[in-house]
């Protein structure tokens, strides 16, 4: 659903009246963020590997600018910066409190970051080779043309538009009618909600599906796994 399409659709289910363009997708890109800030969904995943570091030049107090990772969210996983050398190493990096820097300057695969400057500090003794860094993105802004598109599927497209209309008709501009019609629209977004979860949920459970280790698809027990 394109972001003209979309502002259609609410005014459909705003009971035929038109919102200024501005506020509406000022209302849709708010809803946006709030169903993206719910959880790491997979869709939001990304891994930058346009940054390297060397031995001789890299140390504690030497900042790494990230905020050319365009729409960086946050850092995902347990180590979400790795260094990898090209050919066999990787060096896992876990993240601790920035406020915390000089007690950790020489724990070795521990970072630290500089949210209100965009930079990371690696610790302890660095070596060579490219940073894969882990992250979520937030999605593009949705506009009000033909080309600007939610990232998410389709079918949850409509989902914007009755979080967007709800905040307007029970907050900017109250209308009886339309409140009338809330808990119907609502229960749609409920729905919408949870099958989106649903199918993230699903993407997840894919990924992580062959390290279970209770068993295999066969029926059979793995090397290593407890069997209860």
């Amino acid at each position: 659903m394109t972001g003209s399409v979309l502002e259609t659709f609410c005014e459909e289910i705003n009971g035929g009246d038109s919102i200024g363009a501005t506020l509406l997708f000022q209302l849709i890109n708010m809803s946006k963020a709030l169903v993206e800030q719910r959880r790491p969904w997979m869709l939001l995943r990304y891994t930058d590997t346009s940054k390297t570091v060397t031995a001789s030049t890299n140390a504690w107090n030497s900042a790494i600018d990230i905020s050319d990772i365009a729409r960086l969210s946050r850092f995902y996983g347990e180590t979400p910066i790795k260094i990898f050398d090209g050919t066999n190493r990787i060096d896992y990096y876990r993240q601790v409190p920035f406020n915390q820097r000089l007690e950790h300057r020489e724990r070795a695969f521990s970072f630290v970051h500089d949210a209100a400057n965009a930079d990371i500090y690696l610790n302890g003794t660095v070596a060579a080779g490219t940073l894969w860094i882990d992250h979520i993105k937030n999605s593009p802004d949705i506009e009000n043309t033909e080309q600007s598109e939610w990232v998410f599927p389709s079918w949850a497209h409509p989902l914007l538009g009755y979080m967007a209309v709800a905040m307007n008709k029970g907050g900017i501009d109250y209308d009886d009618v339309n409140a009338r019609m809330a808990p119907e629209n609502q229960a749609r977004a409920d729905q919408i909600m949870r099958m989106l979860e649903n199918w993230d949920n699903e993407l997840q459970l894919a990924a992580i599906s062959q390290h279970d280790p209770s068993g295999s698809s066969e029926g059979e027990w793995r090397p290593n796994a407890i069997n209860l």
